[in-house]
């Protein structure tokens, strides 16, 4: 099979397909990946009662605080979170999502449900565990890689 050597591109490019597909999916709630990801973020810890930080986004994406910034504003422009400044510290800003906000990620939570559902028919339940045990592997030896 072509590409069995090279196990990194060929999850590369299911990354490539599977952000597509999402990013076709919510097109019409006007999110791109990255927004999406983040409300969902936000969205899951409001579920467990937790504050979240800007700077909490930029460590969990790991990404730059001008490209949290950038991806906040728009969120904001679109009236699904809004920042509001930690007592005690102005220069923190707490993401809050606001009602329009829960709304749309309730139903990019409905959408991302449907894929996954999608993507499971084609594998069996065997496929599926080792399907995970070789990405953790991967995960695993690449963390590891990261610290050598």
């Amino acid at each position: 099979m072509e590409g069995e050597n090279y196990p990194m591109r060929a999850m590369a490019n299911l990354n490539c397909v599977w952000h597509r597909v999402i990013e076709k999916r919510m097109s019409d709630l006007g999110l791109s990946s990255i927004q999406s990801r983040m409300l969902g973020y936000v969205y899951f810890q409001y579920c467990r009662e937790k504050k979240v930080l800007q700077k909490e986004l930029e460590e969990e994406f790991k990404i730059r605080k001008s490209s949290v910034t950038s991806v906040i504003q728009i969120l904001e422009k679109k009236g699904l979170v809004r920042r509001v400044s930690v007592p005690g510290d102005a220069r923190k800003k707490e993401v809050v999502l606001t009602e329009y906000g829960i709304t749309v990620q309730e139903t990019v939570m409905e959408r991302l449900k449907g894929l996954e559902n999608m993507v499971n028919e084609v594998l069996t339940p065997r496929e599926r565990k080792l399907w995970h045990s070789c990405i953790r592997k991967i995960e695993t030896r690449l963390e590891e890689a990261d610290y050598d």
